[in-house]
């Protein structure tokens, strides 16, 4: 924990905060193992040095990860890891990829492009089993960290809610939107893969058509089962890198 490589695995550029990434490199590390069941982290100002950040980031580092039930902090005893690992199947916990993605909304910008209640093409139109000519809520947003553009979503979304405007889209999170109109999500499937921006989406991004962008098609479902979202994000591989942490379920088999 207190090896100075770490300091490299902060990405200074991306959208995620430093604490939020600190905190993600140690849950990894606790939900792995190591450090193992009953030993002290760092201190904060330890933690600090070790990633050459302030110390308040590495104090609301280590309060994320108390947060989330993984270590016990104590004035005057220090941080004690309080999970303990056990071998299980791997599973991606869906409440950790709904925290990164609400956080990635309150710390960056979004501007809805397009906004409009159309019927889908027929891909589309099969996914969420409609018939032909039913409307779904489509969004185009460019989404910015300090004036960078780093993604381009595309989103198809089962609602005809009043509130799932474009003005609430451009200035309140898509997860705080689906809360308030009632969608609840309960599965959550995303598929990674590469292609090249197109005129239109390398225009938004700031790059040249061709550029290689890294593409995740995400698919939501809600407690029945049924899609209620499909989003398609392309994102600038220099601006943005994607992070899952796995969380393991069950013992595995003999077999």
């Amino acid at each position: 924990m207190q090896s100075p490589d770490l300091r490299q695995l902060l990405r200074p550029d991306l959208p995620l905060p430093l604490y939020h990434q600190i905190f993600n490199i140690l849950r990894e590390r606790v939900l792995s193992g190591d450090p193992p069941y009953g030993a002290q982290l760092p201190t904060e100002f330890g933690l600090a040095e070790t990633f050459g950040v302030s110390r308040i980031t590495a104090k609301r580092a280590l309060d994320e990860l108390a947060n989330a039930g993984l270590v016990e902090r104590q004035r005057g005893r220090g941080t004690h890891v309080i999970h303990r690992a056990s071998p299980k199947p791997v599973r991606g916990p869906l409440i950790g990829l709904l925290e990164n993605l609400h956080i990635l909304a309150e710390e960056t910008e979004a501007k809805v492009v397009e906004f409009g209640r159309v019927a889908p093409p027929a891909r589309v139109r099969e996914l969420f089993g409609l018939d032909p000519g039913e409307p779904l809520a489509r969004a185009v947003r460019v989404r910015s960290r300090a004036g960078t553009p780093f993604g381009h979503y595309t989103s198809w979304t089962l609602t005809g809610h009043g509130e799932f405007n474009e003005h609430n889209l451009a200035t309140t999170s898509r997860l705080k939107l689906f809360e308030r109109i009632g969608i609840q999500l309960r599965q959550v499937r995303q598929t990674l893969s590469a292609v090249n921006a197109d005129a239109v989406v390398a225009m938004h991004l700031g790059m040249e058509p061709g550029s290689a962008l890294l593409a995740l098609e995400r698919h939501s479902y809600d407690e029945s089962g049924r899609l209620v979202d499909l989003l398609s994000i392309l994102y600038r591989p220099d601006q943005f890198t994607y992070q899952m942490t796995l969380d393991l379920d069950e013992p595995p088999s003999a077999d």
